[in-house]
């Protein structure tokens, strides 16, 4: 059984070098677990990840080690954190977005490198791929999460009225077209994998 591998140590201090927070007014560290996109997070053989933030943990001016599953840990692959630091006043006042592997350790937020993830799940992921479905026909499965649908490489339009040209249903991974395609025609989609 699996168990968290990264321990994430943090201080918080002003300026001036004096400790944020007190047992009467703590600041926080608020955690949030993304990039996971429309596939339920998972630690494999051991547990879903049913709870993946926010999550904040009082800070009271003293060290605090907070126990995280390694994003290596974790699938799908790719996934990331967002800590935030807020204020007494629950005053966002930095916001950064980490990867941690390589457990066990203990990390020291002070300094972990941040990376820059461009859209919420890693770009990698995103491709044109090949749907099955027969054809001439109107429904059409894509192998993850549907961004775009083309017909022979020409986009759809989910929004076109009065009728759009499809509908998607279980996970945007189900492709219903309104109309029905031809022998010769090929429906692709541009999807989260």
């Amino acid at each position: 059984m699996a168990t968290p591998d990264i321990t994430l140590a943090v201080n918080l201090d002003d300026l001036s070098g004096n400790q944020l927070g007190d047992s009467i007014a703590p600041a926080k560290i608020r955690i949030t677990l993304c990039g996971f996109g429309p596939t339920l997070p998972r630690i494999p053989a051991t547990t879903m990840l049913a709870k993946t933030g926010p999550f904040d943990t009082l800070y009271q001016g003293a060290l605090a080690n907070i126990k995280l599953w390694g994003n290596d840990q974790i699938a799908p692959s790719g996934t990331f954190y967002s800590i935030e630091i807020l204020d007494v006043d629950d005053n966002v006042v930095q916001c950064g977005a980490y990867r941690f592997t390589g457990g066990p350790q203990t990390i020291d937020l002070s300094t972990a490198p941040q990376i820059l993830p461009p859209y919420g799940f890693n770009i990698g992921f995103l491709a044109v791929r090949n749907t099955t479905g027969v054809y001439p026909g109107t429904v059409y499965q894509a192998p993850g999460f549907v961004v775009m649908v083309m017909l022979n490489g020409v986009p759809l339009d989910p929004n076109a009225s009065p009728t759009p040209d499809y509908t998607l249903s279980l996970n945007n991974t189900h492709i219903t077209l309104s109309f029905t395609t031809a022998t010769a025609d090929k429906i692709n989609a541009l999807c989260i994998v």
